[in-house]
């Protein structure tokens, strides 16, 4: 019996190996502009090609998404029908993703405008901090917003409301949220060769489990 549940787990192991590679090509493959971008431009000429960058940066909402809704559905079912789940992420969701992130492109281009312009002015450190505040808020926004997408059907401004106001009132899972991100930048940049390979599964199935507890709090509460 215990043989039995060894190469049980070991089968379950290699299950979820197997999931997180797919689901990493299936991303780099839908991220080739960006994975372009940095292999023939490199992370030093993103300030000099900015506008180009974010342009590269589209596919990365829709994209997200799916694999938001592919590691959610692994956390609660434990099982995956790999291929079939992606396309149903990116068909269900495509739409709102992509104008949601192209919209936050958009903020971000007008905000790091700013920041770089007051930045240069002699009297201009109140305005600074200010954009430098709304960057912030954004950033800490952006796992809610591709997370509720994937979950809920929601219109796109109850999604902006509810992620604004999910980072003020659950700080725990913002942190854990922002915790995240830096560990999977620190984690490929430790063993790059490595963990190129599943980082974006990574990233994800972190992202869902993390935010397991609020999503099916959320659930409840909207069913009720």
């Amino acid at each position: 019996m215990g043989d039995f549940f060894s190469l049980d787990k070991i089968f379950d192991i290699f299950n979820y190996i197997f999931w997180f590679f797919l689901l990493n090509l299936f991303f780099m493959i839908l991220n080739i502009p960006s994975v372009s971008f940095f292999l023939f431009l490199g992370i030093s000429n993103i300030s000099s090609y900015f506008p180009l960058f974010l342009i590269c940066l589209i596919p990365i909402g829709p994209s997200l998404t799916s694999l938001l809704y592919c590691t959610g559905k692994l956390i609660r079912n434990k099982d995956l029908n790999i291929i079939n789940d992606f396309i149903k992420g990116l068909k269900l969701n495509f739409k709102q993703a992509t104008f949601l992130w192209c919209s936050e492109l958009i903020v971000v281009f007008i905000l790091y405008s700013n920041i770089k312009f007051f930045s240069t002015s002699k009297y201009s450190l109140v305005s600074t901090c200010l954009f430098a505040s709304l960057t912030i808020i954004l950033l800490l926004m952006t796992p809610y917003i591709y997370i509720l997408i994937s979950r809920f059907t929601m219109t796109n401004m109850s999604i902006v409301k509810s992620s604004l106001i999910l980072v003020f009132t659950r700080p725990i899972i913002t942190i854990s949220n922002i915790v995240i991100i830096i560990f999977s930048l620190i984690l490929f940049e430790m063993t790059p060769g490595t963990i190129i390979l599943f980082i974006s599964s990574i990233f994800a199935f972190l992202l869902s489990f993390t935010n397991k507890a609020l999503l099916l709090e959320l659930e409840t509460t909207k069913t009720s």
